[in-house]
Parts: structure tokens; sequence; C-alpha cells
């Protein structure tokens, strides 16, 4: 596992480890014998589009939010060549899927106002896992008058259920530490199918998200998937996630 310069001396499971886990995996297996090409990939190119607009769009006032279409936020970000596609069409059918994909994110959101946190990156000690914990979440919304009435929204260019799966128990873990408790609910959308998936926790669900790191972290290091994030690397992936980085150390309190 890498480590930060915060003087701790246990090892570091950042989020971004478990897609740098699932995407070396499909990479391995081209479709149809082809390869990819040298260059960063489309779905990075989403990934920074995406995360660029929403920021944006979310740290505009309310009142003034409502009048903007988000989709006019994506248009601003959005990659103006196809590098990097698979081809021109497939450039433009990505496009259209996930204009639609954020558009659906704007119109769920409608009644929710200030973001309690907006893509901002996070790193907290977890003692009982031997472990750091580093996390960037994309955005936070309280659901209600309670601290513990938390919703998590991340974003993903598209839909893979394990994917969620390690996500949604990696984000229980962190909050549990960072925050003194887990969310009220998680909510994953999935751009290009336009889907939602959405986890109401419940009092048993943070002893299995607990287990389920402890036993991310065993298998992630058994493949070696840390050696394969060089800082360069990991630092393009904060750029494609974090469009206004902000790490914090101590733990964390929402009110």
């Amino acid at each position: 596992m890498g480590e930060e310069g915060s003087g701790s001396s246990m090892p570091v499971l950042y989020d971004y480890q478990i897609e740098s886990m699932w995407n070396s995996r499909q990479l391995q297996q081209p479709q149809g014998g082809v390869r990819r090409k040298p260059g960063r990939h489309w779905r990075e190119r989403v990934q920074h589009a995406v995360s660029h607009a929403l920021n944006e769009y979310y740290s505009t006032p309310y009142d003034v939010r409502c009048e903007i279409p988000v989709q006019y936020m994506l248009e601003k970000w959005w990659p103006k060549q196809h590098t990097g596609f698979e081809s021109c069409s497939h450039y433009w059918d990505v496009k259209n899927k996930v204009t639609g994909g954020i558009c659906k994110i704007g119109a769920a959101n409608q009644q929710l106002h200030e973001p309690a946190i907006l893509f901002e990156q996070f790193q907290i000690p977890a003692a009982e896992l031997n472990m750091e914990l580093s996390v960037i979440i994309q955005a936070a919304w309280m659901m209600g008058q309670y601290s513990d009435s938390l919703l998590i929204q991340k974003y993903m260019v598209s839909y893979d259920p394990h994917l969620i799966t390690a996500h949604m128990h990696f984000i229980n873990a962190f909050s549990h530490y960072a925050f003194g408790y887990i969310p009220e609910m998680i909510e994953f959308y999935c751009l290009l199918e336009g889907r939602k998936v959405s986890y109401v926790n419940n009092p048993s669900s943070l002893g299995r998200s607990i287990d389920y790191v402890t036993l991310l972290r065993g298998s992630m290091e058994e493949s070696g998937t840390d050696r394969c994030l060089c800082p360069n690397c990991m630092e393009r992936h904060r750029a494609n996630l974090l469009p206004a980085a902000e790490r914090r150390s101590t733990r964390l309190h929402i009110s």
C-alpha cells in the first residue's frame, strides 16, 4: 500500500485502488484481440469532464443553479476531440448517453440545496484495521436535522455491480472512522446506463463493510495492485475525480 507524508507508519488504502484493480483486469482482456492505443482512455476523459461539471454546478448558489441546465456545465468540460475514444461515432454515442445521465442527476437532486461535502479528498486512520483509509467524496448531503442523516453520492461512468459493492463498503468503513457513523444512504449514478443504485444502511451494515474492506485490502496486496500506482498515475487520477482537492487527515464533523 502507498503511504502519505502524514507521519503515520500505517499503510494507506485508497478508494481509487479499487477501480485500478477492476480496470486492470478489463484492460488485460481487450475485446476482439485489439489492444487499446496509447494515450488517455476515454473513460478517464469522461470522468474528468463529469467531475468538473458537477463540481461547478453544485458550487453555484441554489437559486442560480435552478436556472442553469446541468448539461450546460457538462458541455463546457466535455472533450472537444474524440482522441482516446474508439471512434468518432463512439464519441458522440458516449456524449449523448452521459448527457442524459447527468440530466437525471440534476433532476433527482432538485430538492437538495447546498452539499455538505463537494469533491473533497480525506484520509483518516483506522487503527482497528491497521491502515489509513483515503476516499474522495464527490457529493454528500444532509437529509435531515440529525448528523447521521447523511446521503453520499458517487458518479460513475458505467454500471459495474462488483465495483459498486466495493465502493459502498469502503464508504461505510471510512465514514465510521471519519464521522463516527455510517451514511443513512449511498447513491451511485451510472451515467452511460442512466441508472441509479441506492443502498439504505441498517445496524448490521457496518460490520459487513469492515469485514469486506479487510478482505479487500488483503486481496489487493496479493494482486500487487498498489505497485502499479506510481505518483504520476495517482496524481492523474486525483485530477480526474477531484476538481478542487482538499485533503484532511483529522476527524471530520458535519453540522
